[in-house]
């Protein structure tokens, strides 16, 4: 197995280490005009070229209308160039000529960027080309940097603004031929094992079905409920590896927080500090079975095709919020103290904002915002030693997906229909499982977190509420853990949150993942 994972573009000859689990990834170290560049990943990364440019695909291609980043070397520059969604996040630094896959690698002056800084508490990670330091920025989807003596930045056409793609209508039978072709391409181009994680849901669902060599697959999955072998996703995962007899097993998650340390080597301050649990998911899986032949097909935001009507409206540059998709981990802007004017917002409303009237086009948009953030579905696997390919980036399989009928894609019912037609339609299975997802609060409640820094934050966050975020994240009260455990009770539940009953602990401990980033960037970053 061969893959790029990630690069580093300097003048400095010392670079930080990057085999962060400690998995055996390859560093090499090239010269160009000056600068420094080195590339990290799986293999023999040296050869992983095609027409002369380092291409960060896999299985190994040129194109950019799927996930990818090409590097070109020409006479006197080095030219940057990401894909149609900009599914690999590139930060840069104009004013230190530094460009990076690693945000920490970009950041020498902590200056913080009001907006940047607003953006990144209301969202939960980087947005609109701006980190929350002055400094750092990140490539926009579909765009050029051009470093030489300095960083030149270009924007080029957006293939999804053209004619075809907003107004082709395709059936949902040439989205599964196009997803199975793509699927059994990159399977007779790779060898060994394909590790498939399984929720059991619509995407790795299908994922399994189109898979020829069903022997090939190793299926992990994590629960999400208090009983975490009962949860919905571990049921039906269990199910779907009976039907098709596939190498399955439950991983126990238990203490992801303790790798805060490792995601932040992996993220910096690009992103808000939940995703440790896929670190944890991982290293228990490695404990039992060696990564070192195995590519990672991944089931990345297909969802966000698949239905219709995902994304709320947009009608003004405050509604931008709605492509974030933040499920509730931000903080709350009531409690940041630095005040933004946000001009990036009015600035991307008037240049997009006549676009994301039409769902399909939302759709990308959104995506092309959050991936900054779950990119950690296809990089984390990456940095265990596992190259990542999937189908859901594809920019024909997107555009295919999006132009179906919308009564189709309502409710995902061509989805629904499919599997009917497959036996896989587990919902009419009458299998007995727990649907709550109660895994941040069962697991966080346990944890022995580290508390905020109100000396270093008040600065930036008031410091009332920094006191109550680390009484909350340290104690919970009887009274508290009884409302929580209600919160949870269907009925129960809903009739407490109308009157106003809020799970406290869980609303303190997102606003922690997202402090928590901003005080190891101001801390330890660059």
């Amino acid at each position: 197995m061969t893959k790029i994972i990630g690069f580093l573009i300097i003048k400095d000859t010392n670079v930080q280490k990057i085999d962060f689990f400690d998995v055996g990834l390859k560093i090499i170290r090239l010269e160009w005009c000056a600068y420094n560049i080195y590339l990290w990943g799986i293999g023999d990364i040296e050869k992983y070229k095609l027409n002369e440019k380092y291409s960060l695909s896999f299985p190994l291609h040129g194109s950019l209308l799927d996930r990818n980043v090409l590097i070109k070397f020409e006479r006197d520059s080095i030219v940057i160039e990401n894909d149609w969604l900009g599914s690999i996040p590139v930060f840069y630094n104009p004013k230190e000529n530094i460009i990076s896959t690693l945000s920490n690698f970009c950041l020498r002056d902590r200056v913080i960027d009001n907006e940047g800084l607003s953006n990144f508490c209301e969202f939960g990670y980087s947005v609109l080309e701006q980190t929350m330091f002055k400094d750092v920025k990140f490539m926009r989807y579909y765009s050029r940097l051009i470093i030489s003596n300095g960083i030149k930045v270009e924007s080029k056409k957006d293939p999804v603004l053209d004619v075809s793609f907003l107004e082709k209508i395709s059936s949902e039978g040439e989205a599964i031929k196009l997803m199975q072709e793509y699927i059994s391409n990159a399977e007779s181009k790779i060898d060994g094992d394909i590790v498939l994680p399984t929720s059991g849901g619509y995407d790795s669902r299908i994922l399994n079905y189109f898979v020829k060599d069903k022997k090939r697959i190793r299926s992990f999955t994590y629960g999400i409920s208090k009983d975490q072998s009962k949860s919905d996703e571990v049921v039906n995962a269990r199910k779907i590896s009976e039907i098709y007899g596939t190498e399955w097993e439950q991983i126990e998650l238990k203490e992801y927080h303790k790798y805060m340390d490792k995601w932040l080597d992996v993220y910096g301050f690009s992103a808000h500090t939940h995703g440790m649990y896929h670190i944890e998911f991982y290293k228990n899986i490695s404990k039992k079975y060696d990564f070192s032949n195995a590519s990672f097909l991944s089931g990345i935001i297909g969802d966000a095709w698949a239905e219709l009507g995902k994304f709320n409206d947009i009608k003004n540059h405050k509604d931008i919020i709605n492509l974030g998709y933040t499920h509730g981990m931000h903080l709350d802007l009531e409690h940041l103290k630095l005040k933004s004017n946000n001009q990036l917002k009015k600035d991307y409303f008037i240049i997009n904002g006549s676009l994301l009237g039409n769902d399909k086009i939302k759709s990308i948009f959104a995506m092309r915002t959050k991936l900054m953030l779950i990119s950690y579905l296809t990089q984390i696997p990456e940095y265990f030693g596992m190259p990542v390919w999937t189908p859901f980036l594809n920019f024909e399989i997107v555009k295919t997906t999006l132009n179906m009928p919308d009564d189709r894609r309502n409710n995902r019912a061509w989805q629904k229909d499919f599997f009917k037609q497959v036996g896989l339609n587990i919902e009419d299975m009458n299998l007995q499982s727990v649907k709550a997802n109660k895994l941040d609060y069962e697991i966080g409640r346990n944890a022995k977190l580290e508390i905020i820094d109100i000396l270093l934050m008040k600065t930036y966050i008031e410091e009332d509420r920094l006191i109550e975020i680390n009484k909350l994240i340290t104690k919970i009260s009887l009274v508290e853990k009884i409302i929580n455990k209600l919160l949870y009770l269907r009925n129960i539940g809903r009739v407490l949150r109308f009157l106003g009953f809020k799970n406290k602990f869980l609303n303190a401990l997102y606003e922690y993942y997202v402090i928590k980033a901003i005080e190891k960037g101001l801390k330890y970053g660059g």
